[in-house]
């Protein structure tokens, strides 16, 4: 069987630097590495975890924790598309990933059990004292969704998207502009909140309290209810802002069902610009949030973490507007 010493001959370096590389220290040349790893693969080397494990003193595992009070799993369009370039980015740095379910020990004492060497908290709900726990304890964390203490959050820009979307309604001539919006207790539905308000107070429409309704979930039944409730209004909304894709797809059911067109009778937005936003009927003019660097720069950020090198606490990631056919001019009265 072939070890690290024949691939050290085979390469014409030492043991040493064949180490570094098999786990992704940085010090050695790209022409060195791509040599090296070449070899690895021609000879089909396997690196023994174990032993690599006692010699870094690491795991190299990295949890992956969901909320369970949330009831968002795997399937969730945004989160999952987050999730998947925050997998394949800290697998090219060498870790591997293991999900962390509570279940009837918590969060903090499975990552023990496991001996994970850091942990991405992909939805968390603060209310969760077992989640807590874990950000309080020594294990490195990064999350995507709830601010707290130290914890480095990557995320983004919600409140200018926000402004982004009234901005564009009110091009359009729109002045009933309403907000689906999302829990208070998340980031995201705090934001987009305010950047709802101030994108009116931009434009000199007052606020009225009575076209703002605030969703239980991030799902299209809420967004579905929620527009009935807009609807019914003695003066109801001519276009309105959804907290996420799936709330806005909620709000076309209910707005058909009052034989309304979307675009043209209601103007509908919202955020996330999931994959189905652009194969809607209309299509879905929405925020587009930037998973794929979401996901990276969390991976980058935990491993400089896990070595114990200076990061951020806060990363915002830019979000831009999509425009498509579920928006257009006021229709006029």
């Amino acid at each position: 069987m072939v070890d690290i010493r024949e691939i050290a001959r085979l390469a014409g370096v030492s043991t040493a630097t064949v180490s570094k590389v098999l786990n992704n220290y940085t010090e050695v040349s790209d022409a060195t590495k791509e040599r090296i790893l070449k070899i690895v693969e021609e000879v089909g080397y396997i690196p023994n975890s174990s032993a690599r494990a006692l010699s870094s003193k690491r795991t190299w595992l990295i949890g992956i924790v969901y909320s369970e009070h949330l009831n968002i799993g795997l399937e969730h369009n945004y989160f999952s598309g987050v999730l998947e370039a925050f997998k394949r980015e800290i697998e090219s740095l060498g870790y591997d990933v293991v999900f962390i379910s509570g279940g009837d020990i918590g969060y903090l004492k499975r990552c023990q059990v496991r001996n994970v060497d850091g942990v991405f908290v992909v939805t968390a709900d603060m209310m969760d004292t077992d989640l807590t726990a874990l950000f309080d304890s020594e294990i490195k964390c990064v999350t995507t969704d709830v601010p707290y203490n130290s914890i480095p959050l990557v995320y983004s820009d919600n409140h200018h998207g926000s402004m982004l979307a009234i901005d564009h309604l009110v091009q359009l001539g729109h002045r009933r502009i309403a907000h689906i919006a999302g829990p208070p207790s998340t980031l995201a539905g705090s934001e987009r909140l305010s950047g709802y308000l101030e994108g009116l107070k931009m434009a000199g429409i007052p606020y009225d309290p009575n076209l703002v309704i605030e969703a239980p979930e991030y799902d299209s039944q809420s967004g579905y209810e929620c527009m009935q409730q807009l609807l019914d209004l003695p003066n109801p909304p001519t276009a309105v802002f959804a907290m996420c894709d799936l709330t806005a797809l909620g709000a076309y059911r209910a707005i058909s069902e009052r034989g309304l067109k979307v675009g043209e009778d209601v103007s509908v937005i919202g955020f996330d610009d999931i994959e189905l936003a652009k194969h809607t009927h209309p299509t879905l003019t929405t925020v587009k949030q930037d998973r794929k660097s979401i996901g990276k720069t969390l991976a980058q950020i935990l491993h400089r973490r896990i070595n114990n090198k200076r990061v951020e606490v806060k990363t915002l990631i830019p979000t831009k507007l999509i425009v498509r056919s579920s928006t257009s001019r006021v229709k006029d009265k």
